[in-house]
């Protein structure tokens, strides 16, 4: 039969790409979900900015319950304000820019503050519209928005229902956003992986399908290399005379010749050519496969046990050897295909 080295390493090669290709799925896979994830939450992020807008807009305005002639803007000197809300006492309101941001930034943060104080925040009006926002953005996930003290940690209000369970805050998929200095807004969601991968169900069937083309060319090429290296038809390329043994015929028709494996015998032309060990094995190699190239690495280690170069030239003079045995007719070719091997034609 063939070489059952050539064999394992084909099998290995096949059984290393396989992996590979495994791997690198993997890999891809794994990099997709991070991908989602990170794209979920900027998404999530995104909808918890139009909620927060929205749920602003369904207040009273805030100039229709304040005079804006009792709220004044006083400069204190560079880059510091403070804003007096004139009330009678002791509610007069007095804001110092002492925080460090910008004067734009501060007036904002104030006017969020007195908004809070006169109309304060529905936080499940809040939820029901982050919920419509997610719905829009196609993110089925659950969550609860809560409000918290910064300095703190500590949850002043909180969405979350009494028949329903806290999700784990997770810093990953936490959305948080600042309201004034001392209190924030944060939306905590439990993502599920099923959801990150119906978002990626397209690419993960692409890919998957992919992976299986990629192992079934990795596995048609192997077998394709060992049928093409080991015993051709279950008989042995070095030991040809086991055709009579079982029971094949045991002659091939080349042309005008009739080549005798099992004798080392070439005839044709009215002369009989006693071929020696190597020149019978590498013809009947050729005869087996023919119209089809036989590497050269296959007929080296067949032979001499070797597929370097040492033996290399020794192949071409065999080559060359039986070339001139079958020059009379014409119809016979012994093709040399470079740097792959040959091929008998006729």
């Amino acid at each position: 039969m063939g070489s059952p080295k050539r064999d394992i390493r084909y099998l290995l090669f096949t059984l290393t790409g396989i992996v590979s290709v495994l791997v690198l799925e993997i890999v891809w896979i794994y990099n997709g979900y991070q991908l989602n994830c990170n794209q979920l939450m900027v998404e999530a992020k995104d909808a918890f900015g139009q909620a927060y807008q929205k749920e602003q807009t369904y207040r009273i305005p805030f100039v229709d319950i304040v005079n804006p002639g009792a709220v004044t803007i006083e400069s204190c000197r560079a880059e510091e304000v403070q804003i007096i809300r004139q009330c009678p006492e002791p509610d007069t309101i007095v804001y110092n820019n002492l925080s460090g941001h910008s004067i734009e930034s501060f007036i904002n943060r104030v006017f969020v503050d007195l908004r809070e104080h006169i109309t304060p925040m529905n936080i499940y009006c809040l939820a029901d519209l982050f919920a419509g926002m997610l719905h829009d953005k196609d993110i089925p996930v659950y969550f609860v928005v809560e409000r918290f003290d910064i300095s703190s940690g500590e949850v002043l209000d909180s969405s979350l229902l009494p028949d329903k369970k806290q999700p784990k805050a997770n810093p990953e998929t936490t959305v948080v956003m600042d309201i004034s200095d001392k209190e924030a807004l944060r939306a905590v969601l439990q993502l599920e992986s099923g959801v990150i991968f119906r978002r990626m169900a397209g690419t993960f069937a692409f890919s998957v399908l992919l992976v299986l083309v990629l192992i079934v060319c990795l596995c048609l090429l192997s077998a394709k290399r060992i049928k093409g290296s080991t015993a051709y038809s279950g008989v042995s390329a070095k030991n040809p005379e086991t055709l009579s043994e079982n029971g094949i015929d045991n002659l091939f028709s080349i042309g005008q010749y009739h080549f005798n494996p099992a004798k080392n015998e070439l005839q044709g032309f009215g002369e009989s050519v006693q071929l020696n060990k190597k020149e019978n094995s590498i013809l009947y190699m050729l005869c087996l496969q023919c119209g089809n190239v036989v590497e050269r690495s296959v007929l080296l280690e067949e032979n001499w046990g070797s597929n370097g170069v040492i033996y290399s030239r020794s192949l071409d003079t065999y080559i060359a050897t039986l070339r001139k045995y079958l020059k009379k007719d014409d119809a016979i070719q012994i093709v040399t295909i470079k740097g792959v091997g040959y091929k008998l034609v006729y």
